[in-house]
């Protein structure tokens, strides 16, 4: 893994001494203001920070605050470079957000083992939030992930006036599959199936999340009603390509049943359940209840505003309301 390290120091000459030290430790990048550290930060987020405490504009500690305000990037590694030695103003630096120091003048040996330490536990933590962001089985985003993600987007698509997609996808007699093949080949089935429809979707701000059992979701930001109904008759399509065998499946194969919604949460009424990331959801997986009653195996996607009345369907579809039994 490529490791980015980002010097923020008004003096330039200590920036290409540090910068020499470390150089084969990663790619360094340089910035003489704590602005510019900021704007480098926002553009492309560094693995760690090593940080002048004192700057002419904004200070040290005031950029470091700034970093762990932000939700973004808030959890990157500040280490403080400066020439206090005062307990006070280490425990300022704490209060701020940095994780550890090194005093001027530089020493070479303690500034690339610090370097390397913090980036090493960088990394660790950032592989437990990745595991914890993740489905094990197949690799696919995980249903809290998938939630943070729609709340995210369906604010920006407001903010931007754009509209949002979601698909319900399931896949059709798991249940009876489970039952047959046992459930290793369920399990190889989940992963299967996770794996065609992320391969179907073709834009990179598409996500395909395992929402449960074996239920999936996809998330669509500023797609339009042809759109979303070209990309639900590919992932249908991609998972009929696998031909896994299932007695009791459509055709003698594994299939999907696919329901999805469009809102424009920039026009929703705000007061009616539709207006809301919970109202899209629903009417998603109440397009996918219509899909299993008309025969599974099919797409059905409601454009319309509107919240769907409880129904339920005998088999592997218990119930049309989002985090409901699947199995």
């Amino acid at each position: 893994m490529s490791v980015s390290i980002l010097l923020v120091d008004d003096d330039p000459l200590l920036v290409q001494m540090m910068g020499a030290m470390l150089g084969d430790l990663g790619r360094v990048r340089f910035a003489t203001s704590g602005e510019a550290a900021l704007e480098q930060i926002a553009a492309e987020a560094p693995d760690l920070v090593l940080l002048d405490s004192e700057m002419p504009g904004m200070s040290g500690l005031d950029v470091c605050r700034t970093i762990r305000s932000n939700g973004e990037y808030g959890d990157i590694p500040v280490i403080f470079v400066t020439g206090h030695r005062d307990e006070e103003f280490e425990v300022r630096c704490l209060d701020a957000g940095a994780v550890d120091f090194i005093h001027k003048p530089v020493s070479g040996p303690i500034l690339r083992a610090r370097v390397r330490t913090h980036v090493r536990l960088k990394q660790a933590l950032d592989t437990i939030r990745r595991m914890a962001l993740t489905d094990p089985l197949t690799g696919l985003t995980n249903r809290r992930a998938f939630d943070s993600m729609l709340a995210r987007e369906w604010k920006l698509a407001a903010r931007e006036r754009k509209p949002l997609g979601m698909l319900m996808i399931d896949i059709d007699n798991f249940k009876r599959y489970n039952d047959t093949y046992g459930h290793p080949a369920g399990d190889a089935c989940l992963a299967s199936v996770g794996h065609a429809m992320q391969t179907a979707l073709m834009r990179p701000m598409d996500t395909v999340a395992r929402y449960g059992g074996e239920e999936f979701a996809v998330l669509l930001p500023g797609i339009n009603s042809a759109g979303i109904r070209i990309v639900a008759q590919r992932v249908l399509e991609a998972v009929l390509a696998l031909r896994i065998p299932h007695r009791h499946g459509l055709d003698g194969v594994v299939s999907i049943s696919v329901g999805g919604a469009i809102a424009e949460p920039a026009v929703a009424v705000s007061e009616t359940p539709a207006g809301t990331v919970a109202g899209l959801a629903s009417r998603a997986d109440y397009a996918l209840y219509r899909a299993k009653q008309q025969g599974r195996a099919r797409t059905c996607i409601d454009e319309a505003a509107g919240l769907a009345p409880a129904a339920s369907d005998e088999g592997d579809r218990k119930d049309p309301v989002p985090g409901g039994n699947r199995r």
